[in-house]
């Protein structure tokens, strides 16, 4: 098998995912082809329903998924480019090869975050205080 690259394009789809339970939905969903509701991807993922709903959400909104109305709240994998598609292949080769890379950047990109949300809230002033 030839070794994925690590595009630019591809750091940033990494970078933009939330969690690793995101990128596992997403690759799930995007290999099995059916359409997928919070319980069934919850059993999956062994995550709470309610957590697994909120991913799913996340998915549709990033338009990584589409909600299939006729079929309850379900979700099936339907990028919104094709382009988007490609990537996503990409994505699903390099972590298959570099499992704890993507792993290690996703948490980087989480603390990276944690820290810009803790130095913003170092400057909220209660106003009660003098």
């Amino acid at each position: 098998m030839t070794p994925e690259v690590l595009t630019e394009d591809l750091r940033r789809l990494i970078f933009s995912i939330p969690s690793i339970p995101h990128l596992e939905a997403i690759l799930l969903i995007r290999g099995s082809g059916a359409s997928w509701d919070a319980p069934r991807l919850a059993q999956r993922l062994y995550l709470p329903v309610e957590r697994t709903a909120g991913i799913l959400g996340d998915l549709a909104v990033a338009r990584i998924c589409a909600v299939e109305p006729a079929a309850g709240a379900s979700h099936r994998y339907a990028p919104s480019t094709a382009e988007l598609d490609t990537l996503i292949g990409s994505l699903e080769r390099y972590y298959s090869q570099n499992l704890i890379e993507v792993t290690n950047m996703i948490h980087a990109s989480l603390r990276r975050h944690s820290r810009i949300r803790e130095f913003a809230d170092a400057f909220k002033w209660d106003r009660k205080k003098p």
